[in-house]
């Protein structure tokens, strides 16, 4: 790191007088409640939870206040935030993970490429019964790049072309079918631009204009596919109007299955196994139930309902042959569409309890997902009630706590276990997380939970829990399922909850406003309602509470798709003194850093501005030794010898880019010499030597900063030799006898004292 020009050192300022104790919250605020929860519109919010002061619910304060010293200990937690948001927002948004996805520009719109549902991949893996021909359309589909599969209705296109695209080990997308295929060529060749990985597998099922399909099209875009190595199937009908004389070249027929018994045997020896399968097809209850479906032209899409008609009895009830008359009436209510279906089907309050919060907490730990699950089953059945026997003297049924095997309950759910890994500052910690197969199904049952069942306030009193919970990633996720009901219901959800969090004194409230604002804030139609509710509370001079949340807002909602303004309104906050403001200031630069690391400079150069404004010094201070703390930087792929997973990143970028040196170094001066936030100051240090220590490329990074901070400024010289002596003092816990030893080394060199 280049020495940058001596910087003046900064004049003390005094400290504030400590915090006041904290005030009781207004009549209005909505506070942890340990009883039961509360009877459907008995109050006019949420936020019901656990018992107790939790560690991050940080009192009223003012300069000096409570959570400081918390933010600025938690080294790498703007990581574990960021990758969290991302993870519950990709949980709602259909996606089946976070992180990058592939957006086309596709017919003048964006529009994301979806992964193709696991329950279509599934049926068309293990239930896919081979029509004629099957052999011969297959060898036909392996001397193309695109097969236009043509065939009467009915007569499964869409899971043979899944299957054929299967059968190439492909990972598979479904196009919408108004994509126009001259635009998808266009893509396809803009690799630089982003696009779908080698060897994916495309399905366009029955496109919205045959009659507008050309054969140059598919040729243009046969030479991208076989550029990508990617393969690309059409369904279209027997009589859909195709009038290229040039599409014949890809045209394969599909003949109609030779038995719909079959589909309807493999499907349930996929699903229960052959002596079941055996035994229910045998069954004389079940064969008329067979035979009154399949009396005139039946399809495969119906034989596949008939079966999974079936195996959903058996899985609900229990019973190795299920009620016919059950099944009838699971048949009569196809047309309602599958999801409405399976969603009414689940009739017990356990399971339905267990959907809602697998649901919200998706690719969580199942730990987590069954906490939440009971917690909310609590709330929809009372049980604070006496067991009386009925007048026949019959007694109650009671539950068997040890009578639902989570498979079976996965099974219902359509959900699946899965390993997932957990951000940490020290690495990736393994846990088994569940899922639903279908990632379209979360938002879909958060919103048939709000709109169906009518228990809004229930809802809101649960989701009010799980923003207290001790871990943020349920906090997060909680947060985030309120932005999802507030997208149909905005200003029921700010009249009754947004607006009273808003100005809550816990601050896990105010971040889970933000949250939920980060769902609607990527709604056009209603990103100015948030950008609204952010400058109302920005502007609330009087409450400092309301402006620390217009803060988080401005980091997690608005920053993602506004940085540069969101990075204007939070310097601009920096005028408030107050802590809360200067821990949301700092939390939220963290976040629009770690979606963006190249608005590090103009970030770093705002802050060093705002020293020179006394009302500002304090809070500018506060948040960068927040960000020095949280924002890091993974080491692999960018550091070839370090030894630990994870740098601070504003060392790391200081170190490579000369720009951001003067800025950092000035800040780091500054925090180092002020005594309103000198301990923050003091363990943010502590914990870049501690990482230092074990890590002699990061200690080499750690000391040239040393050398720039120091040279040209006793004073901040002798603060870090102070320093160096505390991290091998007799009562040091973990003595750093390499890095202290290092820094004192490089602070007794003359040349770095001048």
């Amino acid at each position: 790191m280049t020495v940058p020009a001596a910087v003046p050192g900064a004049a003390a300022t005094p400290g504030a007088a400590p915090p006041p104790p904290a005030a009781a919250p207004p009549a209005d605020q909505l506070v942890p409640d340990a009883g039961p929860a509360p009877v459907e519109g008995a109050a006019d919010g949420a936020g019901a939870g656990a018992p107790g002061a939790e560690a991050d619910a940080a009192p009223e304060a003012g300069r000096v206040g409570d959570g400081a010293a918390e933010a600025t200990r938690s080294f790498g937690h703007g990581a574990l935030r960021h990758d969290s948001v991302h993870s519950a927002l990709a949980n709602v948004d259909g996606d089946v993970v976070g992180g990058d996805k592939y957006v086309f520009l596709l017919s003048g719109r964006q529009e994301r490429l979806r992964l193709l549902s696991p329950l279509l991949l599934e049926r068309a893996q293990h239930a896919f019964e081979e029509p004629p021909g099957w052999a011969a359309l297959r060898a036909e589909f392996g001397r193309r790049r695109i097969t236009v599969l043509r065939g009467p209705a009915g007569t499964g296109k869409t899971t043979a072309a899944i299957r054929l695209l299967l059968g190439a080990g492909r990972t598979i997308y479904r196009l919408d079918p108004e994509t126009a295929l001259d635009s998808l060529a266009q893509r396809l060749e803009n690799r630089s631009e982003g696009g779908i990985e080698t060897g994916a597998g495309l399905l366009l099922d029955q496109p919205a204009d045959v009659t507008a399909l050309r054969g140059w099209m598919l040729e243009g875009l046969a030479g991208a596919l076989e550029r990508a190595d990617a393969r690309l199937v059409l369904t279209v009908d027997q009589q859909a109007g195709l009038i290229d004389t040039e599409l014949l070249d890809h045209i394969v027929e599909l003949a109609a299955p030779a038995d719909h018994l079959g589909i309807v045997a493999r499907y349930l020896r996929w699903r229960l196994g052959d002596p079941a399968a055996a035994r229910l097809l045998a069954d004389e209850r079940v064969r008329p139930v067979l035979a009154e479906q399949f009396t005139a032209d039946p399809s495969c899409r119906l034989a596949a309902e008939v079966a999974a008609a079936i195996v959903e009895q058996v899985e609900a009830g229990g019973e190795p042959v299920p009620d016919p008359d059950r099944i009838r009436d699971r048949l009569l209510r196809r047309d309602e569409g599958d999801f409405e279906i399976w969603a009414e089907g689940l009739d017990d309050p356990g399971l339905r309890s267990h959907a809602i919060a697998l649901a919200v907490l998706g690719g969580l730990p199942h730990e987590d997902i069954a906490s939440a699950a009971r917690s909310l089953h609590r709330r929809l059945v009372r049980t604070d009630y006496a067991v009386l026997v009925a007048a026949d003297g019959t007694v109650p049924r009671v539950p068997d706590p040890f009578g639902g095997l989570r498979r079976r309950r996965l099974a219902r759910l359509r959900a699946h276990a899965e390993r997932v890994e957990l951000f940490s500052p020290a690495g990736p910690v393994p846990a088994e997380g569940l899922r639903y197969k279908d990632p379209s199904y979360p938002v879909k049952v958060i919103r048939h939970a709000w709109t169906e069942l009518q228990i809004h306030q229930v809802l809101l009193d649960w989701l009010g829990e799980l923003v207290l919970d001790p871990s943020e990633q349920v906090r997060i996720y909680a947060g985030v399922a309120l932005g999802v009901i507030a997208e149909d219901s905005f200003h029921y959800l700010a009249a009754r909850v947004f607006t009273r969090w808003a100005g809550s004194t816990d601050r896990r409230l105010r971040s889970a406003v933000a949250y939920a604002l980060s769902v609607c804030a990527k709604n056009p139609a209603l990103r100015g309602q948030v950008t609204g509710l952010a400058a109302g509370w920005l502007a609330a001079e009087a409450e400092p509470l309301r402006q620390a949340c217009a803060a988080r807002v401005y980091g997690i909602s608005l920053g993602p798709v506004e940085p540069l303004a969101a990075i204007d309104a939070l310097i601009r906050l920096s005028v408030v003194d107050h802590s809360q403001v200067a821990i949301a200031i700092g939390d939220s630069v963290t976040d629009v850093l770690s979606d963006d690391e190249s608005l590090t400079w103009l970030v770093l150069v705002r802050l060093a501005t705002g020293l020179d404004e006394q009302p500002a010094r304090p809070t500018v201070l506060l948040a960068f030794l927040i960000v020095a703390a949280q924002l890091v930087v993974e080491t692999a792929g960018r550091v070839t010898d370090a030894a630990v997973p994870n740098w601070p990143a504003l060392l790391y970028g200081a170190d490579r880019e000369e720009r951001l040196r003067e800025p950092f170094v000035r800040l780091w001066r500054a925090a180092l010499n002020e005594p309103v936030y000198r301990h923050e100051a003091e363990g943010v240090l502590k914990i870049w030597a501690g990482l230092a220590e074990g890590d002699p490329a990061l200690r080499e990074r750690f000391l040239r900063m040393v050398a720039a901070v120091a040279t040209g400024d006793p004073r901040s010289a002798a603060v870090l030799r102070r320093h160096a002596a505390g991290w091998v003092a007799p009562d040091a816990l973990t003595a750093l006898k390499r890095t202290a030893a290092d820094v004192v080394a490089l602070l007794d060199r003359e040349k770095v004292l001048r």
